[in-house]
């Protein structure tokens, strides 16, 4: 019995933990069951990245048409993520938008964006595709999580059977408890790769161009010197007025003392000559 559990605990320490992967963030979405399945194709993870230039006035229309696409295709298709909008006084506003979309449908829904923009006036400035293979994780993560349940039926039959002793029965058990803590990690990955090949990441981010051109803030600072000199000034006479009655105070004491020095060395300079 005990060579038994030596051999189920040789095994556990060879398989190893699934591996954690901290880039990887799982999601409340569901791929839709009429996805395409095909074990035998490449896993790709695709994400976009899209920059947008847009007129003065016209963020806020655009940023809400691109939340209603998302909206459209419901929840189990598209999830915002993050959403941030900037309002500047210069007029420079930005905003960035944060989305996960059905890989099936992202490229399309990519000309959905630009058209929206294109309406409202604005510009596509940057875009840039990203395609990662996960394949090689997907098949990793499969032979570990069969190799784990493997361990575990054995492990599984053996408590059942209750051959052997109280110690032994208790360190298989033991041994159980750890193979079913992998089966759960590697099982969470395997969702994740399966999500994230199912969903892509999209990002967008706005810029406005101010009203004037990139120009614009020169000339806003030089608007602004009128008031920028007013504040230097009114902050000098503020020191000023707070400075005169300490002026009242100290200054007849410091002349006060310059003149006794001066006679001081009047009369050390006499006794020398003298």
């Amino acid at each position: 019995m005990k060579r038994w559990i030596m051999a189920f605990a040789l095994l556990l320490a060879g398989c190893g933990s699934a591996p954690k992967n901290d880039n990887l963030a799982t999601f409340d979405v569901e791929e839709p069951a009429t996805a395409p399945k095909n074990e035998g194709a490449p896993q790709i993870a695709y994400s976009y990245d899209l920059a947008y230039r847009l007129d003065p006035g016209t963020l806020d229309t655009v940023h809400h048409a691109h939340l209603a696409l998302c909206r459209n295709l419901t929840r189990e298709r598209c999830l915002v993520m993050e959403d941030a909008v900037t309002h500047n006084p210069r007029g420079d506003d930005a905003g960035n938008l944060r989305l996960l979309v059905d890989a099936r449908v992202a490229a399309t829904f990519g000309q959905q964006l630009d058209a929206r923009v294109t309406a409202a006036g604005g510009a596509l400035q940057t875009r840039r595709v990203t395609a990662e293979d996960v394949t090689k994780q997907v098949v990793d993560v499969e032979a570990r999580l069969r190799a784990k349940q493997a361990l575990a039926d054995r492990l599984i039959n053996l408590i059942q059977n209750r051959n052997g002793s109280v110690g032994d029965l208790v360190a298989a058990e033991k041994a159980y408890a750890e193979v079913q803590q992998d089966l759960d990690a590697a099982r969470s990955l395997r969702a994740e790769l399966q999500r994230r090949v199912a969903m892509s990441d999209v990002t967008i981010a706005y810029a406005v161009t101010p009203a004037g051109g990139v120009w614009a803030p020169v000339r806003t600072a030089f608007g602004q010197g009128g008031d920028s000199f007013a504040v230097s000034a009114a902050a000098a006479i503020t020191f000023v007025i707070a400075a005169t009655p300490w002026l009242v105070i100290v200054g007849p004491a410091v002349w006060l003392l310059i003149l006794g020095w001066r006679r001081f060395r009047r009369r050390r300079a006499s006794r020398v000559r003298a």
